[in-house]
């Protein structure tokens, strides 16, 4: 009988993810990345860790002036990749618990540990002749997606994401669900979400404080809680999972949201006068609290079930829309990094224009030529012209009174 041919044997139990790498090496006429990654969830009895081979540098020798005819294709370099990957003994490395770990591949001399595999990868792989001087070190993820734990939000309800159930997509991070226990529908805002990063993570958990801060205040949107799930970095499966934070829930209004209501040349189908007061005096409280919102616009208005104006997406940090910027921080890097000031001014700005928009679609009535005169003060490009909220929500009452 002929010899058993032995098993090819390579690290078991990975679950690739999902692969990526620099995209901007075609701009270089370069016929390949100077980086690629493998995200993958390797398993070692009862625990697993979540791991991101990052492979720094070229596997092959090419000068700038390479033809395109030399570049493989994506799936190419992917699976030539992948099957480096799965020869790598990670039993060897000090991953890290309860997190992402990330292992870098390169030639640096200045790394002290090399990398070891269960064999060499065949001569037709690209990685084959980098094995001998390949070395490694292991880091954080600092790309990861990062999850608050739900203990920081002991006044939030805590409901798990199993017993939600998605109704409507509003955006790639946002959606209208219902939880399948009470029946009610609420708007979920996840934490992952396409072209995540880092600092998403700050926008949500700033987020969450804000609403707290603001509970019970009319015309800032309320919360209903915090959608929870087990975390999914977790080490140990058989230890008590530690809970985290998914996403937030919150009230569902379900009058759409202003911006809607203007595209659809449906403002006077409301009771349209008492927005500009409405907004005004959520605007007021944030400032009172020496917070701003920064992001002021018709889509960040939201309309309840009595057509009342609500002031949604809370974080102060989230972004701020170009077209709805100050005229003096329009060309500002880091808007949000500027003085409070500054920042309060340019919200009162946002808030003229958001009335300018309300008067242009409210007809010829009294009313809506006192909200052009407001926010013609409002939006005075002289910051120190400029009406502050608490005016304009003054003369605001007082024409309503009078109408």
């Amino acid at each position: 009988m002929p010899a058993a041919v032995a098993p090819l044997f390579t690290t078991p139990d990975l679950e690739l993810i999902s692969y990526c790498e620099d995209r901007n090496f075609r701009v270089g006429r370069k016929p390949e990345p100077d980086s690629r990654s493998q995200n993958l969830v390797y398993y070692f009895q009862d625990r697993k860790w979540w791991i991101k081979v990052t492979f720094e540098g070229t596997i092959y020798c090419h000068t700038h002036d390479a033809e395109p005819k030399q570049i493989k294709p994506k799936r190419e370099r992917r699976s030539e990749f992948q099957d480096f990957v799965r020869l790598i003994d990670f039993r060897s490395m000090a991953l890290l618990d309860n997190t992402v770990t990330e292992v870098i591949l390169n030639g640096d001399s200045e790394t002290t540990e090399p990398v070891k595999l269960y064999r060499e990868p065949e001569d037709t792989n690209g990685f084959a002749k980098h094995t001998k001087n390949l070395q490694f070190h292991i880091r954080e993820d600092p790309s990861r997606v990062v999850y608050p734990p739900c203990l920081q939000f002991p006044s939030f309800r805590a409901i798990n994401v199993a017993e939600l159930e998605e109704e409507d997509e509003i955006s790639a991070a946002v959606s209208r669900v219902l939880h399948k226990r009470d029946g009610k529908s609420y708007i979920l805002k996840v934490v992952n979400r396409p072209l995540y990063l880092p600092r998403d993570s700050d926008v949500i958990q700033q987020e969450l404080e804000n609403l707290e801060q603001f509970k019970g205040v009319p015309g800032i949107v309320q919360p209903a809680g915090i959608a929870v799930f087990a975390n999914p970095y977790a080490t140990c499966q058989n230890c008590v999972q530690q809970m985290v934070v998914n996403g937030i829930l919150m009230e569902y209004y379900s009058g759409g949201s202003l911006q809607r209501v203007l595209n659809e040349e449906r403002v006077r189908e409301f009771h349209w006068e008492r927005w500009a007061v409405q907004i005004g005096n959520a605007l007021d409280v944030f400032h009172r609290a020496k917070k701003t919102h920064m992001d002021i616009k018709p889509s960040n208005i939201v309309l309840d079930n009595d057509g009342n104006a609500i002031l949604i997406d809370i974080s102060g940090i989230g972004g701020v829309t170009y077209q709805w910027r100050a005229p003096e921080i329009r060309h500002e890097i880091s808007p949000l990094d500027l003085p409070f000031h500054t920042r309060r001014m340019n919200d009162v700005w946002a808030y003229g224009k958001l009335l300018t928009e309300i008067a242009s679609n409210a007809g010829n009535s009294s009313f809506a030529g006192t909200l052009r005169l407001v926010a013609d003060h409002l939006t005075e490009e002289n910051v120190h012209n400029r009406w502050t909220s608490s005016e304009a929500i003054s003369r605001l009452k007082i024409c309503q009174y009078i109408d």
